[in-house]
């Protein structure tokens, strides 16, 4: 019998499929209204397998088009930024990928969890742990663009970006449609809520600011409407930061040079990580007590993995269909590296008139941890 203790996967329902690709499903991380996400098991390891619904796969090839692009910007993603690619196939009908299973809680988890603000040393950690993961992206010279505090997770050794989904080169700019951006607006950039087309890493240094805020003093700095208020607001006006400078001076300073309206006026995330070094370093326990033990029995379960039965055999149909799956990439990987995908609010601008639609995501139901993975749209 399979015990899921601590996993936060629910059992699998008798209309889920015992396996994705060949990899063996344990249990059921969540649903939404574009896809599906599993945990399972494979090469002895965890992964959380994401699946299009099988709807959605035969109806909207503009979707399926978009994956593609998602599990090849995905792969470019260097190690110590994310966790590799285990496995996928773009041209399965529906189309799927399994990445590492991240045994942690997100940042709005934890503080919903703490009932309150954390404290000042966990923000930093938290900061430099976040910008760290930011580093190598911009390097590359991509950037995240929806980072959010469900997409920062906390584990026992740390915390580390995840949905890198919706993550773009800068080169492939063109597949965004004018007037059109991806994000979610309370942690948007001024430049993301006025549909510029070149973005930087400059956008997620932004939105790390207000994700600082957020923890340090329990909302986001401009409000957490999702509509056409709290993006005027970020475009117009200064960011409330009075919780955070009474949590402490020195954060507040560092929150409000990364909120500037002009891009070029922000700092780094290499220089983020700087600052925040300067503050640690950090000792056991990292988090507050209230949450400590959920992620303690997270990485428990993480550690010791359990086999749901042998994998299936291949049939000679898909043999025939030559499908691929991604490559993994060689050497270890680092142990705070994780990428899940995330539907996110688009955001549409038409001359002076700004409306907001919500794309379909994972639900909270079926995901009580606030850990599993939903497919993105843009």
């Amino acid at each position: 019998m399979f015990d899921l203790t601590g996993s936060g996967a629910e059992p699998l329902r008798p209309d889920d499929p015992a396996h994705i690709g060949g990899i063996r499903l344990a249990g059921r991380l969540g649903t939404g209204g574009m896809g599906r996400a599993f945990l399972g098991v494979h090469e002895g390891r965890y992964v959380a397998v994401k699946q299009v619904l099988p709807s959605v796969a035969g109806e909207d090839q503009d979707f399926v088009r978009r994956f593609g692009h998602e599990l090849d910007n995905l792969s470019r993603l260097p190690p110590e930024a994310t966790a590799p690619l285990l496995a996928s196939d773009r041209d399965a009908r529906p189309p799927w990928l399994a990445t590492a299973y991240v045994p942690g809680l997100t940042l709005s988890d934890a503080v919903r969890l703490h009932q309150g603000p954390l404290p000042a040393e966990a923000v930093w950690l938290l900061l430099r742990e976040a910008a760290g993961g930011l580093v190598p992206v911009h390097g590359l010279g991509m950037v995240h663009r929806d980072l959010k505090p469900s997409n920062v997770m906390l584990t026992v050794e740390g915390a580390t970006v995840i949905d890198f989904g919706v993550a773009r080169a800068t080169e492939q700019s063109q597949l965004t449609r004018s007037g059109v951006v991806v994000g979610t607006p309370a942690y948007m950039a001024p430049e993301q809520a006025v549909t510029r087309r070149d973005l930087t890493g400059a956008v997620d240094v932004f939105a790390l600011g207000s994700v600082i805020a957020y923890a340090a003093g329990g909302n986001p700095p401009f409000g957490e409407e999702s509509g056409p208020a709290v993006l005027y607001r970020i475009v117009h006006e200064e960011p409330d930061l009075e919780a955070v400078r009474e949590l402490d001076p020195a954060l507040a300073d560092l929150v409000t040079a990364c909120l500037a309206k002009d891009p070029e006026a922000r700092p780094t995330a290499a220089e983020l990580v700087r600052r925040a070094t300067e503050h640690g370093p950090s000792t056991a326990p990292l988090w507050p007590d209230s949450f400590s033990a959920d992620l303690a029995a997270k990485a428990a379960f993480a550690a010791h993995v359990q086999e749901p039965g042998p994998p299936p055999p291949v049939s000679v149909e898909t043999l025939k269909l030559g499908r691929k799956t991604d490559p993994k990439p060689p050497g270890e990987r680092r142990r705070r590296n994780r990428v899940l995908l995330a539907v996110v609010p688009v955001v549409i601008a038409g001359g002076a008139t700004l409306a907001v639609q919500l794309l379909p995501h994972i639900s909270d139901a079926d995901d009580p941890t606030g850990t599993a993975p939903s497919l993105s749209a843009s």
